[in-house]
């Protein structure tokens, strides 16, 4: 019955979509809790995916994602026996309620027609609401004079070297930066989340790697952005995290975290020849590689408890073959974990350790692993997340599974900088999180709180990474232009600035 429903579902939005004019209000449907339901996650998105399809029509269009949205319809489908009520409530993104509306069925068959008479007491609504609501944003767009349309152009590979603008390093007056040029990458086919790089080849050109949820892929960079070979994961496996370490030989290894039935199953990855080569599989281990203190890139390790997202310490490895050997420990403030934390010393020589927790601040801890700073904002900020079976927390949070954010790394330079992402304008609806721009911050320790030296303006998109190349002064940013969706794998785009 289910698998019925979410066909017909998805047969509805192909058919029923409507073109996103400029005078539509743009609906997200986001937020739908199910109660009483047996196939909970199922039924979420057939509910979800059917009142998507029934709200496009000539003044509302359905989007995909949050960021494109007026308007936000949330909603609650509860299952007594065979009957079934469906809630939904329509809000601006400002939050103000627009309009509600409720629909029953008494049998499964009654779910299509009801999800449509519950769109169509939305969208009627929200046509007379939505216009007069002085909040909103307005729905007719500002008249544009045909001078100032630029075409849309596709960008050739080798035309990829732009001028950026004057400014791009926001800094005191006595430190601000010499205009620069931007190294700007064609669009990138995947919406990737993660990003690692290489070596550098005789040529010049340096190595990337880009992951998505299922897919690694590797690059080379130089005038243009070549892609030389990529490796697609089974649908089961979910890469949360891409770090790279080179050996004395040269030789790269590309450590990729790999969640697989709620357990780490990391894999170690080569580049040989124009090739990605698995070389180790099924690790149980998180992992991550960081420069502490600013000094050589280690590898770090860390395992998952029953439980517990993050068990035990935090432990520098050693890859031999396929096995990885564990040695010394380094234990772990509050709120500290192998994706949240670094090390810098302080004018002493004293190790200092710096973390954003959960709520996104960043903490420093003293060399007694005692907190002594706090930032008033907010840093970090992903989209990335691994889910994991909660059985503890179930008869209180009605999931069966609990959802684990991902953060962004914390980098220390080897003059004891420290450069941290600080993504924002998101919303939040349940476990759905939405960023709209990012930037990076260069932050120093003064001796008793971190102060800013310089950061990047703005992005026009979520930055899900970014990485400072301290050797080349370069500073090298990813974007998600288009969010994955059910129309394709999304894209992105690579940003490089110099910093000088």
């Amino acid at each position: 019955m289910f698998k019925r429903f979410f066909l017909i579902a998805a047969l509805l939005v192909s058919f029923t979509a409507s073109p996103l004019y400029a005078e539509q209000i743009h609906v997200f449907v986001s937020g739908i809790e199910t109660v009483g339901v047996q196939n909970k996650d199922e039924m979420k998105v057939i509910v979800q995916t059917l009142l998507t399809s029934r709200l496009n029509s000539a003044g509302i269009a359905a989007v995909e994602t949050l960021v494109e949205a007026d308007v936000l319809v949330s909603g609650t489908y509860i299952s007594t026996g065979k009957m079934f009520s469906f809630d939904a409530v329509a809000k601006t993104v400002a939050g103000k309620t627009l309009t509600r509306a409720f629909v029953q069925g008494e049998k499964a068959d009654d779910l299509i027609p009801s999800v449509g008479t519950l769109a169509e007491k939305i969208s009627s609504e929200l046509l007379k609401v939505y216009v007069r609501d002085k909040t909103a944003a307005p729905v007719q767009a500002a008249a544009i004079t045909p001078a100032a349309v630029t075409p849309a152009v596709e960008v050739p590979l080798k035309t990829a070297v732009v001028t950026a603008p004057a400014g791009e390093f926001i800094k005191p007056q006595a430190q601000i930066a010499r205009a620069s040029t931007d190294w700007i990458s064609p669009r990138l086919s995947g919406a990737a989340n993660l990003m690692a790089f290489g070596a550098t080849l005789p040529d010049g050109s340096r190595e990337i790697f880009l992951a998505e949820n299922h897919r690694l892929a590797y690059y080379r960079q130089s005038v243009d952005m070549k892609l030389v070979a990529e490796s697609e994961l089974s649908p089961a496996e979910k890469i949360i995290s891409l770090d790279t370490l080179q050996g004395s030989d040269g030789t790269v290894d590309i450590f990729v975290t790999i969640i697989r039935r709620n357990e780490p199953a990391s894999q170690v990855w080569q580049v040989r020849g124009d090739k990605l080569i698995q070389v180790a599989a099924k690790l149980p281990y998180y992992f991550r590689t960081v420069n502490l203190s600013g000094g050589p890139k280690k590898l770090l390790a860390q395992t998952m408890g029953r439980n517990e997202d993050f068990y035990g310490t935090v432990v520098e490895a050693i890859r031999r073959g396929s096995a990885i050997t564990l040695k010394t420990a380094i234990k772990m403030p509050r709120f500290g974990t192998i994706y949240s934390f670094n090390q810098f010393r302080d004018r002493d020589g004293n190790t200092i350790m710096t973390v954003i927790n959960p709520d996104g601040y960043l903490i420093v801890y003293d060399q007694h692993l005692k907190e002594i700073w706090r930032s008033n904002d907010k840093f970090g900020g992903s989209e990335l997340y691994f889910q994991k079976e909660d059985d503890l927390n179930m008869r209180l949070t009605g999931e069966l599974s609990r959802w684990i954010f991902m953060n962004q790394r914390i980098q220390v330079t080897s003059n004891g900088e420290i450069i941290v992402g600080k993504n924002d304008g998101f919303w939040v609806l349940g476990n759905s999180r939405s960023y709209k721009r990012g930037a990076v911050y260069c932050l120093a320790w003064n001796g008793s709180s971190l102060e800013e030296k310089w950061r990047t303006r703005d992005t026009q998109n979520y930055m899900p990474d970014f990485f400072f190349d301290e050797a080349r002064k370069e500073l090298i940013m990813l974007q998600t232009v288009q969010r994955e969706g059910i129309s394709g794998r999304g894209a992105s785009s690579l940003t490089i600035k110099k910093v000088e």
